[in-house]
């Protein structure tokens, strides 16, 4: 079973995120609605999520700072990382997550597209 961290501070993206991830039959799903309570979550989990699901754009700790904790903590799953923000953002987090050992399965833009959240995860296996 894949358990998945979902850090996204827009309650609709939330949402949508969960029904997109329940139709691929995921359904251990952790939420945060910020980076702040998502590093919370993060170390307080006994078993680390498969996926962690980091929009870019957040209050009270940023994508950027949510990937600085994964790379600290030698985080060993997979990361998504979605944004509706600037796309150089995007790319630069990319490459600081991928520099620091985090496995990148994708980038995402929002609104998010469920072929390409599938294709992410089939990157997994």
């Amino acid at each position: 079973m894949t358990t998945v961290l979902l850090i996204e501070d827009e309650e609709t993206s939330r949402e949508l995120t969960v029904i997109a991830l329940q139709r691929l039959g995921i359904t251990d799903i952790v939420l945060a609605e910020d980076g702040k309570k998502a590093i919370k979550v993060l170390d307080g989990l006994a078993t680390k999520p498969d996926v962690v699901i980091s929009d870019i754009m957040m209050p009270n700790k940023d994508g950027v700072e949510i990937v600085s904790a994964l790379v600290a903590r030698k985080f060993q799953g997979g990361l998504i990382l979605l944004s509706g923000a600037d796309p150089n953002i995007l790319r630069m987090t990319t490459t600081m997550a991928a520099h620091g050992g985090v496995n990148v399965l994708a980038t995402l833009i929002k609104p998010l597209d469920e072929k390409a959240l599938k294709y992410a995860f089939d990157r997994l296996n």
